[in-house]
């Protein structure tokens, strides 16, 4: 199972592509949430404004967890100052 983890129209974006989703802003909250979310999910996309305040905790957690898969999206909102292609990037990620 996946889910995508940031602001509003990044979850909403990623729901449209058949993730799960949750609204989450505060990268305290953020991180509270990765660490309970980890057996029940193979791959959490976050955003990137959420990854770059919590990057220590990430790294940390990545390398205590190498099955899982922690991946750091631009957030839409970011997007719009350039062009993003989130399909892509998930195809990258989890093959497809």
């Amino acid at each position: 199972m996946h889910i995508v983890i940031g602001d509003r129209s990044t979850v909403a974006l990623f729901k449209l592509m058949g993730f799960e989703g949750k609204t989450i802003e505060d990268p305290a909250e953020a991180l509270n949430f990765i660490k309970k979310s980890l057996d029940t999910y193979d791959a959490i996309f976050i955003t990137s404004k959420i990854a770059k305040a919590i990057r220590r905790d990430l790294d940390e957690i990545r390398m205590r967890n190498p099955r899982k898969l922690l991946v750091e999206v631009p957030s839409v909102e970011e997007g719009m100052e350039r062009e993003v292609n989130y399909l892509q990037i998930v195809r990258q990620v989890l093959g497809g």
